[in-house]
């Protein structure tokens, strides 16, 4: 995953203003049940069930939004979505916008679109619609659960500014059990928009841009989540005894030196110490309280040799340390490997004997 999508965990919510043109091709015939397996804070599901008669339900793996989404009256659950069960065919709606990320697998790597397509599309009941939302070049990893479980397919290119940037489509479908041809044409009609089509080509979302998607009733049902509280784990862990044991184990040491040299610093050690920028902090007591800083300081040489009729030019590079000092009155000082210059003399206002240390 790129770092940008690592920061915001894969989560890409749909803008608002397709949020209400999902809603224009929808029409429920009833009360009903939906769910969104990546509900994050939940705007995007109160969007495109608004003003209908349902019973919402969302699972977060984030914990605080979650918490969001179920200030907004939705039966939300934090946790991984592979970790909540319920009953098959339990929802008349399923709007999933699933992370845009790879799994990581011991043999080999899928895309998480697909992923949870393949682990929540079994919660829609037949004639149930789904809402698919992913990026354009993702559709041919979902192609075969589409073809072999939907009816009524249709693609639409969203063109919110957001989601043009991550070239975002709404996939509609209706579930049913497809067998023979029609899982051959369901493929040939996705091919077409996914491997031989181009996203600007697509027909925009838009009111009217379909028939109306029917939402057929359902009643109640039960979510529920039998994984681990991971944020709860996370604060007990360091408090037991088992985390103890096992940090030194797994964990680099974290040595520190401190006290007095065994014996006294000579010359050596010191120039070590500034160059290494050791030295650098605040030092001394009273008057000779001072801020010590080193730096490299870069000096080039340039001369010129003549050849016949030519002049090559010579650049040589040489590298020296300094270290300057502040004093808490105001005085500063240069300390050099090399004699200060005529034009270093007035760097600070450092008295005669500061300057002969």
């Amino acid at each position: 995953m790129r770092s940008a999508a690592r920061l915001k965990m894969g989560y890409y919510p749909l803008p608002e203003s397709e949020g209400v043109k999902l809603r224009s091709l929808l029409s429920f015939d009833g009360p009903a049940s939906v769910i969104d397996p990546c509900v994050g804070q939940g705007t995007a599901l109160n969007l495109v069930t608004h003003n209908a008669s349902v019973r919402r339900y969302g699972i977060e793996l984030d914990a605080e939004r979650a918490r969001i989404a179920s200030s907004k009256g939705i039966e939300t659950i934090q946790g991984n979505t592979f970790d909540a069960i319920t009953k098959p065919e339990s929802f008349s709606l399923l709007y999933l916008n699933p992370p845009y990320d790879s799994e990581i697998g011991t043999i080999g790597n899928r895309r998480m679109e697909a992923v949870f397509l393949e682990q929540t599309y079994r919660w829609l009941r037949m004639d149930g619609v789904l809402i698919l939302v992913i990026p354009f070049e993702r559709l041919h990893d979902c192609t075969g659960i589409l073809s072999s479980h939907f009816t009524g397919l249709n693609v639409f290119r969203m063109t919110d500014p957001d989601s043009v940037q991550y070239r975002q489509i709404a996939v509609f479908g209706v579930r049913h059990e497809v067998r023979g041809a029609a899982v051959e044409n369901n493929k040939r009609q996705l091919h077409s928009v996914g491997l031989y089509g181009k996203f600007l080509e697509l027909a925009e979302l838009q009111p009217g841009a379909c028939a109306p998607y029917s939402i057929p009733p359902s009643g109640e049902t039960t979510l529920r989540y039998r994984g681990l509280p991971y944020d709860l784990l996370e604060d007990l862990l360091p408090q037991s005894g088992a985390w103890k044991q096992v940090v030194p184990l797994l964990m680099p040491r974290e040595d520190v030196a401190t006290g007095r040299p065994i014996t006294p610093l000579h010359g050596g050690h010191v120039g070590l110490l500034c160059t290494a920028g050791l030295l650098n902090g605040v030092f001394g007591d009273g008057e000779n309280r001072h801020i010590a800083r080193w730096r490299s300081v870069k000096h080039v040489t340039t001369f010129v040799e003549e050849d016949g009729d030519a002049q090559i030019i010579h650049h040589r590079e040489r590298w020296t340390n300094e270290l300057r000092l502040v004093y808490a009155d105001g005085r500063t000082l240069k300390l050099t490997e090399t004699p200060a210059k005529k034009e270093d003399e007035g760097d600070g206002e450092c008295t005669p004997s500061t300057r002969a240390a």
